[in-house]
């Protein structure tokens, strides 16, 4: 019996030995869970007549964020916020929404409103923080009927001047398919889409498993354009715009630090950050085309064969559509510029190479 033991303990040895073991997606799969699985759903919260009150837009005048006139209107009171002196419809009017419990006054909103006045846009900040202030699933209820009643803010603006086709919506994570509901509503409306939406690592969790009726998607506007920086977590990893970046292929992004990993929620807000620094060097974030996002995960897309280029930020290029792979810095503005075009500049393989081929390394 021992010796029968002995024999299949040796030959299991020797299958281990000869059937190494190789890591891969198909084997381990893909995450699971509250954030991974969170069904979503179709339904709308309740907003009254009275809450109405607390949807409001705020009108942000020039100066940085903390010298920059701010005027705060509620949905009552698009007529006065059309006579704002720091509106004027012949210009782009950029739309910032809000992500899950932001809000207007913080600094997100703050630090981005100065760099679309710089551009030229009026810039109204949204503020939906009242409906979004409460357990995650719930503020995913709401925003639906908060996104519904911003559409009719806009619809009235209309009436004062606000051109459509010169509309951008900007919306981080939650504030991404808001930005969609208000989009799709607006659409249903008037039978105009708007020009531009730009979701920023738009929020998986409630919305990764549902249909383009029911989340961001590129039928939304004009032009879509999505920064991937947290597929796996707190963002989607479907290539729902026209133009999809996949920042260090769109996972996680490298800590500012680098003894300090950027977790899930830090790489989650470097979509904020990475477009932050696209508006103030609108020529600095080249990213490569890919075949799939599978590709842009594992940053595969540079020998790709006609290279085809876009840059993040306002200058898109809207006619170069589908997956694009972005290779950054970990340090802000983060930008590689043409570097970001060779293999050999890619911020985690170049810095592991160096630690693990340094021969000369001792305490």
């Amino acid at each position: 019996m021992a010796r029968g033991f002995c024999l299949i303990m040796y030959f299991s040895v020797v299958v281990q030995s000869i059937t190494p073991f190789y890591s891969s997606k198909s084997l381990e799969g893909y995450p699971a869970g509250y954030l991974s699985d969170c069904p979503g759903g179709d339904r709308e919260a309740v907003i009254t007549k009275n809450s109405l009150k607390y949807l409001t837009m705020t009108v942000v005048g020039n100066g940085n964020f903390l010298t920059a006139k701010r005027s705060t209107y509620t949905y009552y009171q698009m007529k006065q916020l059309a006579k704002d002196p720091n509106m004027d419809f012949s210009k782009r009017t950029a739309v910032y929404v809000g992500g899950y419990m932001d809000s207007p006054s913080y600094p997100v909103a703050s630090l981005l409103a100065p760099q679309y006045r710089r551009q030229g846009y009026n810039v109204l900040l949204l503020d939906t923080n009242k409906f979004t202030v409460m357990e995650y699933p719930l503020a995913v209820r709401y925003i639906r009927t908060a996104a519904r009643h911003t559409a009719e803010m806009l619809v009235d603006l209309i009436k004062h001047g606000l051109d459509p086709k010169k509309l951008d919506l900007i919306g981080l994570s939650l504030g991404a398919h808001t930005a969609s509901f208000i989009a799709k509503r607006f659409k249903e409306l008037t039978g105009d889409t708007i020009s531009r939406l730009t979701g920023l690592d738009p929020a998986g969790p409630c919305f990764r498993n549902l249909g383009p009726d029911q989340r961001l998607d590129s039928s939304d506007a004009d032009f879509v354009d999505v920064v991937d920086t947290n597929i796996d977590e707190f963002g989607m990893a479907a290539p729902i715009g026209h133009v999809n970046f996949y920042v260090n292929g769109g996972e996680y992004q490298p800590g500012d630090i680098l003894w300090m990993p950027c977790n899930a929620f830090c790489s989650h807000l470097r979509s904020y950050t990475v477009w932050l620094a696209a508006l103030q060097y609108p020529t600095s974030f080249i990213a490569i085309q890919c075949d799939s996002v599978q590709e842009a995960r594992n940053k595969n897309c540079y020998d790709r064969i006609p290279l085809v280029t876009n840059v993040v930020g306002l200058g898109t290029d809207k006619s170069k559509t589908g997956v694009f792979y972005l290779a950054t810095h970990n340090n802000y503005p983060y930008y590689l510029g043409e570097k970001g075009l060779k293999k050999e500049y890619e911020y985690f393989q170049s810095h592991m190479e160096e630690i693990t081929n340094n021969d000369s390394m001792k305490i």
